[in-house]
């Protein structure tokens, strides 16, 4: 599957001071029902609602690399965010504006149903690229470099690699996002860094709002950019 690089004109985000890539650290929604006494349910709803607010606000800023770490850990996330995937297989607004979508982590071994959804997505989009939207599912940063790592030796071991030919290039080459630059701003809802895109984390900016994943608002995100732009 030949994947196609964004058409981004650089030097026009540069001026525009409008980022690259953002990444959202939305995994968590346990605490959230817990401190504000919801049921499980209501807690899932608003996940779902939140992956759709900030699916929104990517394509209505024209963002052109967009990462959201969500939490598929209940059965009932798994099936709200099956209704949610399959809704994004025929959402109108992907297809207009050509938002090519990755789902990266180690969600294979999830419900048949939603691995179908998130495969499907994929394919149908895999032509598209205008915008580009990853959603990190199971995903955790130190296991990502640690996969690398591993693969790497096993082609040093077979006489595909020279351990001394080792280099930061190569690590890029095989992570979830080699083709995607790094981003320049990670939002983090509390005020632990979680590891998002640990690989790819080094320069950027990293802001913390203090308030957890469901509480977050695209406000949050447009503060985060005049943060950065200031820094």
């Amino acid at each position: 599957m030949e994947l196609k690089l964004p058409k981004i004109d650089l030097n026009f985000l540069k001026e525009k001071k409008k980022p690259l890539h953002i990444a959202i650290n939305g995994s968590s929604i346990v605490g959230w029902a817990e401190k504000n006494k919801k049921e499980e349910k209501e807690a899932v709803n608003k996940h779902i609602e939140q992956i759709r607010t900030f699916v929104n606000y990517q394509i209505k800023h024209a963002l052109p690399i967009l990462t959201l770490n969500i939490s598929a850990e209940s059965d009932e996330e798994i099936v709200e965010l099956t209704k949610l995937f399959k809704e994004l297989i025929n959402n109108e607004d992907i297809q207009k504006n050509k938002v090519r979508v990755f789902v990266i982590g180690k969600w294979f071994d999830l419900d048949m149903k939603l691995t179908d959804a998130f495969k499907k997505l994929m394919e149908d989009t895999k032509d598209y690229d205008n915008l580009f939207l990853n959603f990190c599912v199971k995903y955790d940063g130190q296991e990502e470099v640690l996969g690398v790592i591993n693969l790497l030796a096993r082609k040093a071991l077979l006489g595909k690699i020279n351990l001394d030919d080792l280099n930061k290039r190569m690590v890029k080459e095989n992570l979830y996002t080699s083709y995607f630059t790094p981003p320049e701003i990670i939002i983090e809802p509390s005020k632990v860094y979680s590891g998002l895109l640990l690989w790819d984390s080094k320069g950027a900016k990293i802001f913390q709002t203090r308030k957890p994943w469901l509480d977050l608002t695209t406000s949050d995100v447009d503060a985060a950019v005049d943060w950065a732009n200031r820094e």
